[in-house]
């Protein structure tokens, strides 16, 4: 069997306290797309997912191995001074 036309398990959402004025503006957008606010919301919750949070992104950079630049960027930037005669 195709793995992707294995059916997906789902849950429930609810959102409690939402502003009125959130709701309507999500119940236009959806109706404007000719989607259900169901699908609406789940569409953009799903990019949002796709995409790497600020604190996903430092715990990754946090992970990856401390590297020596030789020469070091400093240096770099002090050769290529002195080269354009601006040292």
């Amino acid at each position: 069997m195709n793995p992707y036309l294995k059916p997906m398990k789902t849950t429930t959402l609810q959102i409690r306290n939402m502003p009125v004025a959130m709701h309507r503006k999500l119940k236009a957008r959806a109706a404007a797309e000719g989607l259900s606010m169901s699908a609406y919301v789940r569409r953009e919750l799903e990019r949002l997912l796709a995409t790497t949070s600020p604190e996903e992104f430092l715990r990754e950079l946090r992970n990856e191995p401390v590297m020596a630049l030789e020469p070091s960027p400093t240096e770099v930037l002090r050769q290529e001074r002195k080269a354009r005669g601006m040292d």
